[in-house]
């Protein structure tokens, strides 16, 4: 908000931007409804009528009724300027097997094959993790379901931040960052580079098992 109105610091919206977008990944209702105001107008970034709709989604699905509205408004615009093929009844369709997304750019059939592709790329050499990550891959709903084994050499900037049941908790920046969803023209993942993580040391590797996954 700071940022916003050059309260106390110079008015920067590309920073409120930023912190918004930080604050909806987390959860926080008014800052989905703020983010999705900057994609609606293009106030520090470039207007996106999709993720306009897509936050006033979210916002009304934790309890907004305000912007519930707004949802269907911007889905109509959208479809409108065809900036993205609407179906009347499900929502978005896939590019690729034409069938209804489930959420914001997400087809769980697709999606799926492409991690079965990948899972002879990567390893953490450890059976369980392999299995625990490719299972949550495979049944992901949208990119906040998403787990992914990162590279050591795919992280920077790592401190220590706290201590926690079964670990010791640093942080640190991800390089390649979370998917977000398929590019179709360059057939691979959007993702959100260089962001911040929280990372777990295990104080015991004898000591992995499904409890200390359920803390993760």
């Amino acid at each position: 908000i700071c940022y916003k109105n050059g309260e106390g610091i110079e008015k920067n919206l590309e920073k409120a931007f930023y912190w918004y977008q930080k604050a909806a990944e987390r959860g926080h209702v008014k800052a989905m409804t703020n983010l999705a105001s900057y994609y609606e107008i293009g106030e520090g970034t470039e207007k996106n009528l999709e993720k306009a709709f897509y936050w006033y989604q979210k916002a009304a699905e934790n309890g907004t009724e305000k912007n519930l509205e707004k949802a269907f408004y911007w889905q109509q615009r959208a479809t409108e300027s065809n900036k993205v093929s609407f179906n009347n009844e499900a929502g978005l369709l896939c590019n690729e097997c034409e069938l209804p997304y489930i959420d914001y750019q997400w087809c769980q059939q697709c999606n799926t094959k492409r991690f079965q592709q990948e899972f002879s790329k990567w390893t953490s050499n450890n059976e369980f993790i392999d299995k625990f990550i490719q299972e949550a891959q495979k049944n992901a709903k949208n990119n906040y379901e998403i787990l992914e084994w990162i590279p050591y050499n795919k992280l920077s900037s790592i401190n220590y931040y706290d201590k926690g049941g079964f670990s010791e908790i640093h942080k640190a920046i991800w390089s390649d960052g979370p998917i977000f969803s398929w590019n179709f023209d360059k057939q691979q993942w959007n993702r959100q580079t260089d962001y911040e993580v929280i990372l777990k040391t295990l104080n015991n590797s004898s000591s992995l098992n499904k409890k200390f996954l359920d803390e993760v």
